[in-house]
């Protein structure tokens, strides 16, 4: 059964598009990882709050793309441009197209 894993960033003012620079390339490696699929959105009413949603098929790729070296050394170039704590959260995927 696919889980889906969404990400709420928000930002820190005046430092979005450097966020969304950084952190795309990392955001776009979860297939790598086992990922089945990843968005990485952003919101028109607020400019700053982004969403990061992966579909996996293992909470267990999940992690082993999360606290990669790889990654790990991504969040740790970004860690003064969001507000933290920063945390996951899990959804059963029941349908899509």
């Amino acid at each position: 059964m696919a889980e889906v894993c969404t990400l709420d960033w928000h930002i820190n003012p005046f430092r979005a598009d450097r966020f969304l620079d950084l952190w795309e390339p990392s955001a776009a490696k979860a297939p790598a990882y086992g990922a089945k699929s990843w968005s990485l959105i952003r919101s028109t009413d607020d400019p700053l709050a982004f969403r990061q949603t992966m579909v996996w098929e293992s909470r267990a790729d999940f992690e082993r793309y999360w606290y990669s070296d790889e990654i790990g050394q991504a969040r740790a170039a970004i860690i003064d441009l969001y507000d933290i704590p920063l945390l996951p959260a899990w959804h059963i995927l029941v349908a899509a197209e």
